[in-house]
Order: C-alpha cells, then sequence, then structure tokens
C-alpha cells in the first residue's frame, strides 16, 4: 500500500461515533490494559478512519533498540480489526500481508491508521499503515471474514464480552 495511492475509505457507519474507543476487552493482547506484554494501543474513529497511537518498550524488543516484527505485524492487525468496532461485526483476520519499509524503533509514538477500503459478502478488505512521524514504518493489507458471535463463545468469550464488535 502506497501512501499517494491509498484508495478512498468506505464509510464506517454511525453506530459509533468520532472519538477515542474502548479496548476490545481488558486482556487483549494489542489494546488490552489488564495484558502486560500489552502495548496498549489506544484507537479512535476520525471520520471513516481509525486511528491507533502506542510506545513500545523493551518488552517488544527484537534488535537492540528496535521491535521484533512480530510485534510490528501484531499492531497492524490489531488496527485492522479496531475498523470492526465502528462497523459493529464481528469477524476475524483470514490474511494479513505486511510489507516492511524501516525499523520501529522503541520508545517513540508511534501511529496506526486504517481504513475500509472494499466488501465482497463476507469479505472486508483492509489497508494500515504504521508510521513514526512522518517516517512509514510499514503497510498491510488485510483480509477480515465475518462470522457469527458464537466463533468467539466456542473459545470462551461469554456473550456479551465482545459487545465492542457485537459478539
Amino acid at each position: 500500500m502506497e501512501q499517494e495511492r491509498a484508495p478512498k475509505p468506505l464509510p464506517l457507519g454511525d453506530r459509533l461515533a468520532e472519538g477515542p474507543f474502548p479496548p476490545h476487552h481488558s486482556g487483549c493482547f494489542g489494546c488490552g490494559p489488564a495484558n502486560p506484554a500489552s502495548p496498549r494501543i489506544t484507537f479512535e474513529r476520525r471520520g471513516d478512519l481509525v486511528v491507533g497511537t502506542f510506545t513500545m518498550d523493551d518488552r517488544h524488543q527484537g534488535a537492540p533498540g528496535v521491535a521484533h516484527g512480530g510485534i510490528v505485524a501484531a499492531a497492524l492487525d490489531e488496527a485492522s480489526g479496531s475498523l470492526l468496532m465502528p462497523l459493529q461485526i464481528p469477524a476475524v483476520t483470514v490474511k494479513l500481508d505486511v510489507t516492511f519499509t524501516a525499523p520501529a524503533r522503541l520508545h517513540r509514538e508511534l501511529t496506526l491508521t486504517s481504513r475500509l477500503t472494499a466488501r465482497e459478502g463476507r469479505k472486508l478488505y483492509i489497508d494500515t499503515a504504521l508510521t513514526d512521524a512522518d517516517t512509514p514504518i510499514a503497510t498491510s493489507r488485510a483480509i477480515f471474514v465475518e462470522v457469527g458471535p458464537e466463533h468467539f463463545h466456542q473459545f470462551g468469550a461469554t456473550p456479551g464480552e465482545l459487545s465492542s464488535v457485537g459478539a
């Protein structure tokens, strides 16, 4: 995904107003305040975009001073999934294609920006970018597939526990 050719986002509807989101749930790896490994990404809706900010620390280190590529990919996946909150659609990642362009330095505020670029039946196509100020770090193209709430319940979520995405 090249920034200058990023497609116009599709509308996210009016189920969730502009502004900050609550965490998906307290134990969520990407945004959960009760998860000690979480980088505690905070998300907000800005029109038809979802924007997240976070800072990685030594728990997320790969090579000295930079984040492990796996946590960068996880942050992109988390941002893609956060786009489901304004839509109130329970869905799961079926494909995540990540392109790394620069190291993600630790102890710096990073920004994630996600947009819904297409929808075909149960499939949602989501593009996400990670930046450090004006420096592109990584991009992703994700495909999510809408599932019923029972998908999450079979693995231990209680009804209403994932109300952030309608499950």
